[in-house]
């Protein structure tokens, strides 16, 4: 009897103890972040009256006799199940939803929390501002943000400011027109400063800024000048000596042996050439031909007859090729040259066989007999008392000083700049053509492809350059700056001008559309002399040449100084900073804790968690990576279920006095015993 009283006993405290916890979740319901716990019951130790026994021969076998001794408090669980997002509209806030917790820091101490109710402080902390613990995470250095090393204190100070930073890349993306249509030229309008306009067959640009001077001489030459002629020309006046122009070398052409030679780089063609890129064709093995840097020059060799083909093996392999060299001139060159090929699409080596390879022109030797064509519309042919030029870059320069056979100045003829170049097709149309442009008569027109290229300075001054792409062939592009040139001139809005420079091979893509060769180099150079010159490498890899529109359009790194403005957060928990300047980059990014077991954290009060023996390890690394989930400007809200609470305290309620209920009898069956003595 005594004992059902102390069953009824450990009943009121299990139930009370359930009580207690129901009471706390429904205290929290509205607490940020709070987890519910539940109370799970289990009897006590049993007093055993008899044992069980065996059955036997003649007898079954008997179960134990035991009495129970009450009920305790099994489990008291933490539970871990999402609760609901609410919205919030602070930027700063953060709701979680899967298994993890923010990491917030107090001196050396670590703890977890859910209540992602999160703000900058006075310098700028992440912080829990209830009690200026610091959130964990990884701070970004120049917008780079690594996650990998270990986390800390993040840190975004208000009106940040944030360096100027020269632009080094502009990459461009996406297609040029395969299909792009050509004309005919039937007519060529030339307009000028003064209004006047003529109707020429042919067209090449000046090469100087203003009105252009053409000087006829006594031998029948034409020469036009440019600003580097800085003399009196008078007729009858001796041209020996005098500077007449310096322009860029568009081509060379051979008219003989031993007048041009060339060096050839390997291009994508091949992989080397005796262990090295290049290979020249000496000027005595070439007769004839007009030859301009970057384009290709094709190689003829022979596959030696014995033990010539040599490949490592399929897929990415390359074959090693043993090689006469055949110079144009079909006499022999080097033989035994040992050349590898990367594995093309489809091909056939064998030994004996004659192959070309079209490799691209990297320096051009002029000797005495060839003819100089440059961009200014000159043409000179070089003799004895020249000096052989190198052409080894799509800008070299050529100054042309005049000679004794040039004879003495016979005419000087002025005539206005050219402010426009019109095309007239055999097809009735007349489309703009570019300045810089050399245009003839039945040759082809295509228009060109004007793109901008907003590059930054030194000292972050925006530049918005132009830059033009022009079909030359089939597959072949050329590029340019405003009106066709390789040199153009900004002016800012202050008035400071900057020269832009322009070094560039052709773009070449193959006959799929792909890529295949082409390279540029911008060159910013401030005439005011207060901003570092600043180089521009133009990544044209990622074009492509498909029939349809034009898209193509270009990237550049590089920005002006801006101070901090706002700031956003991402699901992955990136704080990401925008600045005056435009310019959005990341500041941190807030890490997260993983525990194997998350109802085994201990609860420290104020909605922080700490690890215990049962929770596992801490596993720290991004939302990303752990598979939850990071909620912007919200928070969550608790976990209890105010349905089930009420529920259970009813449940809880009838199980306490059901208990109480026991003791009551026992009493009175207690009572009814003291009561037979008397």
């Amino acid at each position: 009897m005594m004992r059902s009283l102390f069953s009824g006993v450990a009943g009121l405290k299990g139930h009370q103890t359930r009580m207690d916890v129901i009471g706390n979740n429904i205290a929290n319901v509205n607490t940020t972040g709070f987890k519910s716990s539940r109370v799970t019951f289990a009897d006590t130790l049993n007093q055993t009256v008899s044992g069980a026994s065996a059955p036997g021969d003649t007898i079954g076998g008997t179960n134990p006799k035991q009495i129970g001794l009450g009920v305790g408090v099994a489990s008291i669980d933490l539970l871990f199940t999402d609760g609901s997002i609410q919205s919030t509209g602070k930027n700063t806030d953060l709701c979680l939803s899967g298994n993890g917790l923010f990491i917030v820091k107090q001196g050396s101490d670590v703890y977890y929390t859910r209540d992602g109710a999160f703000e900058f402080d006075a310098d700028g902390n992440y912080v829990l501002p209830g009690n200026g613990m610091f959130v964990q995470g990884w701070t970004a250095k120049d917008g780079v943000l690594s996650t990998t090393g270990a986390v800390g204190n993040i840190q975004v100070k208000a009106g940040k400011s944030m360096e100027a930073a020269a632009t080094k890349i502009a990459t461009y993306e996406n297609n040029l027109n395969a299909a792009m249509e050509g004309y005919e030229i039937s007519s060529i309008l030339v307009t000028r400063a003064d209004g006047s306009t003529e109707t020429v067959s042919s067209y090449a640009p000046s090469g100087v800024d203003g009105p252009t001077i053409t000087l006829g001489t006594t031998t029948g030459k034409v020469y036009t000048l440019d600003d580097t002629a800085d003399y009196d020309f008078t007729t009858t006046d001796s041209l020996l000596g005098k500077t007449l122009f310096t322009s860029t070398v568009s081509s060379v052409k051979a008219n003989g042996a031993g007048q041009v030679g060339l060096t050839l780089g390997i291009g994508n063609a091949l992989s080397s050439i005796d262990d090295g890129t290049t290979i020249s064709i000496p000027a005595a093995n070439i007769k004839n031909g007009t030859f301009k840097y970057g384009d290709t020059f094709p190689l003829t060799v022979k596959i030696i007859n014995s033990a010539g083909v040599t490949t490592s093996g399929t897929d990415t392999a390359q074959t090693e090729l043993t090689v006469d060299i055949i110079y144009p001139d079909g006499t022999a060159g080097p033989t035994g040259v040992k050349i590898t090929v990367p594995p093309p699409a489809n091909f056939t080596y064998q030994d004996g066989m004659t192959v070309n390879f079209d490799l691209p022109i990297e320096k051009i030797e002029a000797n005495s007999g060839a003819n100089i064509t440059c961009e200014n519309g000159n043409t000179v042919t070089l003799d004895g008392t020249d000096s052989p030029v190198n052409v080894d870059s799509s800008s070299t320069q050529y100054t042309y000083k005049g000679k004794a056979s040039d004879g003495n100045v016979e005419s000087v003829t002025r005539k206005e700049e050219v402010t426009s170049v019109t095309m007239n097709t055999t097809d009735g149309k007349s489309l703009p053509g570019l300045l810089e442009g050399n245009y003839t008569k039945g040759n082809t027109f295509y228009p060109s492809v004007t793109t901008t290229i907003t590059a930054y300075g030194s000292q972050g001054r925006a530049y918005s350059i132009p830059v033009l792409y022009t079909k030359k062939d089939a597959n072949v592009w050329a590029l340019s700056l405003k009106g066709g040139a390789k040199s153009t001139t900004i002016t800012d809005s202050d008035g400071k001008t900057t020269t832009v420079d322009l070094d560039a091979t052709d773009l070449k893509f193959d006959e799929d559309g792909k890529f295949v060769s082409g390279s540029g180099n911008l060159t910013l150079k401030p005439k005011n002399g207060e901003e570092t010159p600043t180089t521009v490498a133009l990544n044209l890899s990622s074009l492509t040449q498909y029939a349809g529109n034009s898209t193509i359009n270009a990237t550049a790194d590089g920005n002006a100084a801006g101070t901090l403005k706002s700031i956003s957060i991402d699901s992955t928990g990136t704080i990401t900073g925008v600045y005056t300047n435009g310019v959005k980059q990341a500041e941190a990014q807030v890490a997260v804790a993983q525990f194997t077991n998350a109802s085994g954290l201990t609860k420290t009060g104020s909605s922080l968690y700490q690890a215990s023996n049962n929770s596992g390890d801490a596993n720290v690394k991004t939302a990303t990576d752990l598979g939850v989930t990071i909620t912007a400007s919200a928070l969550e809200m608790s976990n209890v279920d105010i349905a089930n609470e009420f529920s259970d305290m009813i449940i809880t309620q009838r199980g306490f006095q059901s208990n109480s209920k026991i003791i009551t009898v026992g009493d009175e069956m207690l009572e009814t015993l003291i009561n037979m003595k008397r």
